[in-house]
Parts: structure tokens; C-alpha cells; sequence
């Protein structure tokens, strides 16, 4: 993988699923951050946020497919961070549901979680 440097460059990302899209991305330009993806991935997109796209990076990087690789001075005092893919990670099944693996609960929705009494609707309480 060759990184492009030109963050002007959008690479085609052919699905809207934001882990997906990211693995897409990232075998296009081999290093990216997560704001150049943002504004790839905003012309697909448009409701997504920049605040979910970090999200996204922080699931994909604590389930290993995604690896920091290097940090650039930015403009605004923070340095961005490039990741790439981890080498053997393209093909992993988890690039579908990230956050869904990480926390199996949000696969139910909120509606069917109840955090007030500790349990899922429908669920007998345990005292």
C-alpha cells in the first residue's frame, strides 16, 4: 500500500456502512485520518457526523483491524493521527459492526434496554 499524501484526493467508497466505508478508504489511499475521511465520507453520507467518524476509528483501533502510524502537526494544536490497516485484518468480518462487537448490547436498539433498572425488556428482575 502506497499512502497519498493529497488530502484533497477521495477515493470511490462504494457503501455507506461507516466501518466498511473506512476499510474501503483506507485500502484506497493506505494511510488516512480520520478528518480526511470525514470529508470522503460526508458526499456519501451526508448525515454522519465527524464526532461518529472518530467513533469509528477509536472501535476499529481497540479491535486491532486499524493501527496508528504515524502523527503531523495540525493546524489547531492537536497532531493528526494516520492509521492504516492492520496487514491480514482486510478480510476480518468484524469491518461490518464494529461497535456492535465491541458492545453486543447495541445490537438490541435502546428501546429494548432499560439502563434504569439494569435489564433488557421483558427480562424477569433478579433480586
Amino acid at each position: 500500500m502506497i499512502a497519498v499524501s493529497n488530502e484533497e484526493y477521495c477515493p470511490e467508497i462504494p457503501v455507506k456502512l461507516t466501518g466498511l466505508a473506512i476499510k474501503y478508504f483506507l485500502l484506497a489511499v493506505g494511510e488516512g485520518n480520520p478528518y480526511w475521511f470525514y470529508k470522503c465520507f460526508k458526499k456519501i453520507k451526508p448525515s454522519t457526523s465527524y464526532n461518529n467518524v472518530r467513533r469509528y476509528f477509536y472501535f476499529l483501533k481497540k479491535l486491532g483491524l486499524i493501527e496508528p502510524v504515524r502523527k503531523e502537526p495540525s493546524k489547531h494544536g492537536m497532531p493528526k493521527t494516520y492509521y492504516r490497516i492492520v496487514p491480514g485484518m482486510e478480510d476480518d468480518p468484524r469491518w461490518f459492526a464494529p461497535q456492535a462487537e465491541l458492545y453486543p448490547e447495541t445490537r438490541l436498539g435502546a428501546k429494548r434496554y432499560v439502563p434504569k433498572y439494569g435489564r433488557y425488556k421483558g427480562e424477569e428482575k433478579v433480586e
